[in-house]
């Protein structure tokens, strides 16, 4: 494909598996540059089991079978080696993570790495919170709410009028989906008895639930252990599946607002994620004015605001993450909601809209290709 394309100056490669290989090796053999954005993963996964006590020496060989952990750590390493320029994500300690997770010393040649935040589409957030605050003021829903609408109609009446616990992503156990399903069905903490499934509902889109893989089956007969299937709308729990982006935006601002008769304005969005590089969920739920609940390292804790615009937590300890949802909860069903809802949108349209991350790696771009055509120039030169 590469050599169809003819004339392509450079390749950037995100994703470290074994596509991203062979289009590292096409790339050497046209002697094409490559860019590659470098994130600690399953590095970070590999933190959070060993810290939760899931993962420990005697147990890795049995986990490594499954998860490939030493093959995709080998990966990141081989793949950032032979790039010409690296782009990484913001994290609150980027150096020492870099180079105890990873192996990679970024300050060495600091001209080959360059820090590019993602970024997401405001224009879309923004009108999904148009549609929903007019929903919430009397307007007939659109047709994304009213999709919405028939789920929360199949809930018991006296768990109408909850608010939303609401969490978007793939039913994979590095989402911590089923981790969710264990701390909003829990007991509370501290001799609490109250649980959090008696003041919220949850729900939780994502994942292929006529034709599950694997993976998504584990998951759901974990969350099936915790709420029986056919306890899930009785207690609360909805699993509506994957939905179009534009749909999940629209029910993301659902959760702030409200649906009138159905669901209470002020619901809180939960990430439970053993690590997130970034979180673009996160973000998109920030911007339509969320509090958020995410996990305490990587991306999220250069943007969240502990206890203003969410809750940083340790998302592998059930109670942590179940104190975290409870406490957000409180705040945002008590704060005054517009002010804090104005400063999680001005975090993500200050540094994390999609324009914004386009020119910083159109910068990139032009930086490699420059360098590649001068290094072509020395070396005709030197011949």
């Amino acid at each position: 494909m590469l050599r169809a394309a003819g004339g392509v100056d450079l390749l950037h490669l995100r994703m470290a598996d074994v596509g991203s290989l062979a289009a590292a090796d096409v790339a050497r053999e046209l002697d094409i540059p490559v860019v590659f954005t470098v994130a600690p993963d399953p590095h970070a996964v590999i933190q959070s089991l060993d810290l939760s006590g899931a993962l420990t020496r005697e147990t890795f060989g049995d986990v490594d079978e499954v998860e490939h952990f030493w093959f995709r750590t080998r990966l990141v390493q081989q793949l950032a080696s032979n790039a010409s320029h690296t782009v990484l994500f913001p994290r609150p300690e980027l150096e020492r993570d870099m180079r105890e997770l990873v192996g990679i010393d970024v300050t060495s040649h600091p001209e080959r790495h360059t820090i590019v935040p993602e970024g997401i589409d405001l224009d879309v957030v923004d009108r999904s919170v148009a549609e929903a605050a007019e929903h919430a003021a009397g307007l007939p829903a659109t047709p994304p709410l009213a999709e919405l609408r028939a789920l929360l109609e199949t809930l018991p009446p006296e768990r109408r009028g909850l608010p939303l616990l609401v969490s978007v992503g793939r039913l994979h156990r590095v989402k911590g989906m089923a981790t969710i399903v264990e701390a909003w069905a829990g007991s509370g903490v501290d001799g609490d008895t109250a649980s959090l499934r008696d003041r919220a509902n949850l729900l939780l889109i994502g994942g292929d639930l006529e034709h599950p893989s694997a993976d998504e089956r584990e998951q759901l007969d974990l969350i099936d252990a915790i709420v029986p299937a056919d306890r899930h709308r009785a207690s609360g729990l909805l699993l509506p599946g994957h939905r179009p982006n534009d749909t999940v935006a629209r029910w993301v601002a659902a959760a702030r607002f409200g649906l009138p008769g159905l669901a209470a304005p002020r619901g809180v969005y939960v990430c439970g994620s053993l690590k997130e590089e970034f979180g673009i969920a996160l973000l998109e739920a920030m911007g339509s004015g969320l509090l958020v609940v995410a996990p305490q390292g990587g991306g999220p804790s250069t943007y969240v605001r502990q206890g203003d615009t969410g809750w940083l937590t340790r998302t592998w300890d059930v109670d942590a993450l179940r104190q975290a949802m409870g406490e957000a909860l409180t705040a945002a069903s008590v704060e005054t909601t517009e002010a804090r809802a104005a400063r999680s949108r001005d975090t993500v349209e200050r540094s994390f809209t999609i324009q914004a991350m386009a020119r910083s790696l159109s910068g990139v771009y032009d930086t490699v290709h420059h360098d590649e055509l001068e290094q072509r120039e020395w070396s005709v030169s030197a011949r």
